[in-house]
């Protein structure tokens, strides 16, 4: 009976660190964007998307929720958030619609912001 319990202590470890590895190389939240935006390129209905970052790739991924569909691929790089009022959520620039994506926030202590040169899709 030892033993049994023994693998199955050693089993659940192994899961456990597997997973925390796992996702410690990405993140991803949900958004609702309420205009079209430009990102890498690539116009972008409004809607509800799953804003994905790989840390190991630097790159932010848009899929739409609904359809689970890539929509747009850009290079982006974490930062550390500046001291102060914390803007969470999608940031959009410019006065021409549709509006450039700026940056999104994960984390308090995160932000990630869509490099200058454009990305692939």
């Amino acid at each position: 009976m030892k033993r049994i319990l023994a693998s199955i202590a050693t089993a659940l470890l192994i899961c456990a660190v597997s997973a925390s590895s796992a996702s410690a190389k990405g993140k991803s939240k949900a958004y609702t964007v309420g205009q079209d935006f430009i990102i890498a390129g690539t116009t972008v209905k409004a809607g509800t998307y799953v804003f994905s970052f790989d840390d190991e790739k630097n790159e932010l991924t848009v899929i739409n929720r609904k359809t689970k569909e890539v929509v747009a691929r850009a290079e982006a790089r974490a930062e550390q958030m500046a001291k102060g009022p914390i803007s969470l959520g999608v940031q959009l620039t410019g006065n021409a619609t549709p509006m450039t994506f700026a940056s999104i926030a994960f984390e308090s202590k995160q932000i990630i912001k869509v490099s200058a040169s454009a990305a692939r899709q």
